[in-house]
């Protein structure tokens, strides 16, 4: 758990650092065509631009126009005024950028990179957390069950709850902290969504 808390807190001053060190990242030729987020239908103008720009990557694998549309996809992913948002998608198109152009990659780039990891790691680690909570809720019920009907065994069926509750609460209790992680991050890149509009504009 110590060692968690002691990622959790270097990725989030990483992040703060990165926020107080300037824009979010260059200026492109792409990152021009989102428009303004308080135009009307905006979540079906993200969807329209998201297609667009996923039809010319399959068009034209290594063009430079295909590695700007990478990068533009990663923005539009991540972008706080999109609310269905996806911070894997996010990853895998920046990824993507950074293969296909190394030489543009600078220290702001590394840094939103390494935010998407972490949080595309998080959120794995919740669901793997989540999946365990299921099967320790569906032994925990089972063995309340079985407590009731096999007499025999029911001082090893209690430790066995015991055990299981314990291990429920633990984990719980990190799930909620992974949670609360990880929308400290989804704030902190909002923020820094914002921060990079107002420097271009």
């Amino acid at each position: 758990m110590q060692t968690l808390t002691t990622k959790t807190y270097v990725t989030l001053l990483s992040v703060l650092a990165f926020w107080v060190g300037g824009c979010f990242h260059t200026t492109n030729s792409v990152t021009n065509t989102s428009g303004s987020p308080n135009l009307p239908s905006a979540d079906k103008k993200y969807s329209r631009e998201i297609v667009q720009l996923n039809q010319l990557i399959q068009q034209k694998s290594k063009s430079s126009t295909t590695k700007e549309a990478h990068l533009k996809l990663a923005r539009l992913y991540a972008d706080h005024n999109n609310h269905n948002r996806n911070y894997q998608k996010a990853l895998k198109h920046l990824q993507a950028y950074i293969r296909l152009d190394k030489s543009k990659v600078d220290g702001d780039t590394l840094n939103w990179l390494a935010s998407l990891k972490e949080i595309d790691r998080l959120s794995k680690e919740i669901n793997t957390q989540n999946r365990q909570l299921g099967k320790m809720h569906k032994k925990l019920n089972q063995s309340k069950n079985e407590t009731s009907a096999l007499t025999r065994t029911n001082r090893k069926l209690r430790r066995e709850e015991i055990n299981l509750r314990d291990k429920t609460r633990k984990l719980e209790e990190s799930n909620l902290k992974l949670q609360k992680t990880i929308e400290m991050l989804k704030k902190l890149d909002q923020r820094l969504e914002e921060k990079r509009r107002n420097f271009n504009n």
